[in-house]
């Protein structure tokens, strides 16, 4: 899903000089933030603090990649989509891309996620889009993470596990299975109780 603010694609493709292309083909992501654009600074420190905690909290995995500009040659495709094919990102996995000297913005999900992409797109445009149109691109980053943690966004037909509640059930059942082990293991056998008693 692209949106562009046009007025601004004008004004500075007419101020670019000519021979020079800005645009970058999909990646493969290798990191949760991407800035190919070089704009984040001082800033990246509380974007990936904003994707970590949407992680630990919900499970869900955000990857963001910011660059000057879509490839022109991917309009028949979805940047965000090629990229997160070139990433292998899977099903319960978000892809936020911006173009920062378009001033657009592109995200993804996987046809299997949890979410709904209705509620998505109703985050990015109530969210997301107006920090990019003032270009505050690391609010618009924080606002995807912080509104993805919303129930509001989760299908409730699908089932919806954090990485916490993952660790807690694992921790539990081995507990359990620790438990049981060790009780087999100081009960003797019947039939040695039994040989012992006659």
């Amino acid at each position: 899903m692209r949106r562009r603010i046009a007025l601004l694609v004008v004004l500075i493709t007419g101020a670019m000089p000519a021979g020079i292309a800005m645009a970058e083909q999909p990646v493969a992501l290798e990191a949760p933030v991407t800035d190919r654009a070089g704009v984040l600074g001082a800033d990246a420190d509380e974007v990936e603090d904003a994707v970590a905690e949407l992680r630990a909290e919900t499970g869900i995995a955000l990857s963001a990649v910011l660059v000057p500009s879509f490839d022109g040659e991917t309009d028949d495709a979805d940047w965000a989509e090629l990229t997160a094919m070139e990433s292998g990102l899977g099903a319960e996995e978000v892809l936020l891309a911006v173009a920062t000297d378009e001033a657009a913005y592109e995200w993804w999900i996987g046809d299997e996620s949890t979410l709904q992409p209705d509620a998505v797109r109703a985050l990015a445009d109530e969210q997301v889009e107006p920090a990019v149109v003032d270009g505050d691109w690391s609010g618009a980053v924080v606002a995807m993470a912080d509104g993805l943690q919303s129930t509001d966004v989760v299908d409730p037909a699908m089932p919806s596990w954090s990485a916490a509640r993952t660790a807690v059930v694992v921790l539990v059942l081995g507990g359990v299975l620790t438990a049981l082990y060790l009780v087999t293991r100081r009960s003797p056998p019947a039939h040695r109780a039994g040989a012992r008693s006659s």
